[in-house]
């Protein structure tokens, strides 16, 4: 990449020379490493100016000032892709804020990001926004996920947990309990997560059933997870398409189901309120499985119950010890689907990861 004389951004440099920082002990300190790198960028040592601005960073991720200056000096040394990184988090960062010098700055990072794409023969698009901006760590909505039978297991999607370092899930009261994860399996891309004190939120929980049928046109429902909070909310109505989805599994059922985004990995209820399978919706079971990529336009899927509860983790209860897999026993009664009751809704939950 070619390099450019520093002096097309001029007026950049003369702006960041003024940086101003509230009158705190981290404020000073990150003003100490602004003066050090500008002395830096006076002698010529652009290098050290830089890993200087980098410690200021730390200091500060979301100083605008910082990251335009750092813009400037990568594209002095013909770091070309770092400089337009850094350019776009000081224009993100400039927009959101109201102070009376936001705005001039943000007209002059515009013009460094124009003259930026020019000299290395680059598009905006190639710079997709929220891959360059940094992500806060904290906690964030992530899927949906319910609970089976008495000892606090959850199923979700694999991908509710991708990345977490630590998971909760929200009640419909939003009370917030910690989970951990359980198993993963890869190939259905689902997770089993436990919850350590079932007894406190699970008053009616869930049942698979015994013996499901997935004949075509059979009634099937599903759970609106926008509507949790709703008193004794009903679930959204569909039917069966096709027993099997896939030719080389029997896992896989193929639906006519309204299944809003991101409510992969809710329940399938049959007529009786009991779970027949775990939802997984159009875009993201073609992107686990191939062999679904010419899936009709309106159709969703589910993962059946009959492989569902071969991985349940068996309890350790001296009760359930000799017990080879999850019975009914373990369980209680199916939920009313017309009208599901206060004593059932924690079964449904939002997932929360932090990361």
């Amino acid at each position: 990449v070619k390099q450019v004389n520093l002096k097309i951004f001029l007026y950049t440099t003369i702006l960041l020379t003024g940086i101003f920082f509230h009158s705190t002990n981290e404020a000073n300190q990150q003003q100490g490493f602004h003066d050090k790198a500008f002395n830096f960028f006076i002698e010529g040592k652009i290098n050290e100016a830089i890993q200087t601005y980098l410690q200021a960073l730390k200091l500060k991720p979301d100083s605008a000032e910082t990251h335009h200056y750092l813009g400037v000096l990568y594209f002095q040394i013909g770091s070309g892709a770092k400089a337009i990184n850094h350019f776009k988090q000081a224009e993100s960062f400039y927009k959101n804020r109201k102070d009376k010098n936001s705005k001039f700055n943000l007209d002059v990072i515009r013009n460094n990001l124009e003259m930026a794409y020019e000299k290395l023969g680059l598009n905006p698009e190639d710079f997709r926004t929220d891959v360059l901006i940094p992500v806060e760590r904290g906690w964030k909505s992530s899927g949906v996920g319910f609970f089976i039978g008495k000892q606090g297991n959850l199923l979700t999607t694999a991908s509710s947990i991708a990345g977490a370092d630590k998971i909760r899930v929200r009640f419909p009261d939003n009370q917030t309990e910690p989970v951990i994860l359980i198993r993963e399996f890869i190939v259905y891309k689902i997770a089993v997560l436990q919850l350590s004190n079932p007894e406190k939120y699970l008053l009616n929980s869930l049942e698979f059933e015994n013996n499901p049928h997935f004949e075509e046109g059979e009634t099937v429902y599903a759970m609106d997870f926008s509507k949790l909070h709703s008193l004794n909310p009903s679930m959204s109505k569909g039917k069966i398409l096709k027993e099997n989805a896939l030719e080389n599994s029997n896992k896989i059922v193929q639906l006519d189901l309204a299944v809003k985004e991101g409510q992969d990995g809710g329940p399938l209820f049959n007529e009786l309120g009991n779970v027949i399978g775990l939802i997984l919706g159009k875009s993201m079971a073609q992107k686990s499985f191939t062999y679904l990529k010419d899936a009709p336009e309106h159709v969703n899927f589910a993962i059946k119950s009959s492989y569902l509860k071969r991985i349940i983790p068996v309890s350790t209860d001296k009760k359930n010890q000799n017990k080879g897999v999850m019975t009914s026993s373990d369980l209680n009664s199916g939920v009313n689907i017309k009208s599901v009751s206060s004593e059932a809704i924690n079964n449904f939950v939002v997932l929360e990861i932090f990361k």
